[in-house]
């Protein structure tokens, strides 16, 4: 029922997302905040608006995991990552997150994603020919936006040199441009620390720290989702080369960014474990997603793919609710 009604092309299928993440999500309303200290500058302002309200950090929470489904499904449509358009990454998204974490949700990574996804967005809509500098500078804004809430981020920088190295001939400006808007953006922000007054902030003790409160032990049923989703990573990797084999060149290029994003998120992903002891949900949610995604997507066995699906639906509401 779900994969079948996410695989379909309609857009109005979206409307079943803020059900599915409020169901998810609502005890995170309730979950006292991660109030993370010391942290980026964008998000310790955001961490002073929201104050120690357990409540508005929840809901904040619970909107951007909605925003981050939809965002993701339309960058998969527009950038023909998928062998047909559906919506099914915004199904999985949300169940990524929620059979990982637990407890409190917004957090720096959380809160940095959706600028990730806009500049992946402004780079994938290049093509070979045409003005790039003006797109390549707006997505090295987003990644240093990105990176004033959780600093990893800035390291995506070489996705979007590995993007343009595969969809476009070499223009040497065309790789300094993306570093130069991430430069603008933390030159802009020391300013407004120094002329504030504000000088403490060291951007290296950020990254300790920054993936809230570990949850307990869940036991089996991490045993249960590393065998869902190992399964479902098996499947949808097949299907990817399959698809990426039978695709034109551009598709194919546009594909393996996304296997760069991937790789440099699973960077990021492993040094935040050697560092913090934990990772936070949203960095494996993307990739994982688009796997599950990839392993449902055709109609044949559709009771198997609805099984799977119903299967991780339930490993997430017990790691939510249990």
């Amino acid at each position: 029922m779900l994969a079948g009604l996410f695989r379909s092309n309609r857009p109005a299928v979206l409307l079943a997302v803020p059900v599915l993440v409020a169901l998810l999500f609502a005890p995170a309303v309730v979950a006292p905040p991660f109030l993370h200290a010391p942290a980026m500058p964008l998000y310790a302002l955001l961490q002073g608006a929201l104050g120690d309200h357990g409540w508005a950090h929840g809901l904040l929470g619970i909107l951007l995991v909605m925003l981050l489904a939809v965002q993701a499904a339309f960058l998969v449509n527009a950038t023909d990552q998928m062998d047909r358009p559906n919506y099914l990454v915004a199904l999985f998204i949300p169940l990524v997150i929620a059979a990982f974490e637990q407890g409190a949700l917004l957090g720096p990574a959380l809160v940095g994603m959706p600028f990730v996804l806009l500049a992946l967005r402004r780079t994938w809509s290049l093509t070979n020919v045409g003005e790039a500098l003006a797109p390549l500078f707006d997505a090295g804004l987003c990644i240093g936006l990105a990176a004033l809430f959780h600093l990893p981020y800035a390291f995506l920088i070489v996705v979007l040199w590995v993007s343009v190295s595969l969809i476009r001939p070499f223009q040497w400006r065309e790789y300094v441009v993306p570093f130069l808007g991430t430069a603008v953006i933390f030159f802009l922000s020391w300013g407004v620390l120094r002329l504030s007054g504000q000088m403490t902030w060291r951007p290296l003790l950020t990254i300790t720290g920054s993936t809230g409160p570990l949850g307990p032990d869940p036991g089996p049923q991490r045993v249960f989702v590393y065998l869902l989703l190992g399964g479902w990573l098996v499947v949808g990797g097949l299907s990817f080369l399959s698809g990426y084999a039978r695709g034109v060149m551009r598709r194919k290029n546009l594909r393996a960014s996304f296997v760069g994003f991937a790789a440099a998120l699973g960077v990021i992903t492993l040094l935040q474990y050697l560092l913090d002891g934990g990772v936070p949900a949203v960095l494996m949610a993307f990739p994982l997603g688009l796997a599950c995604a990839y392993a449902v997507q055709g109609d044949r066995r559709s009771w198997l793919s609805e099984a799977a699906v119903f299967a991780l639906v339930v490993l997430a509401l017990w790691r939510q609710w249990g």
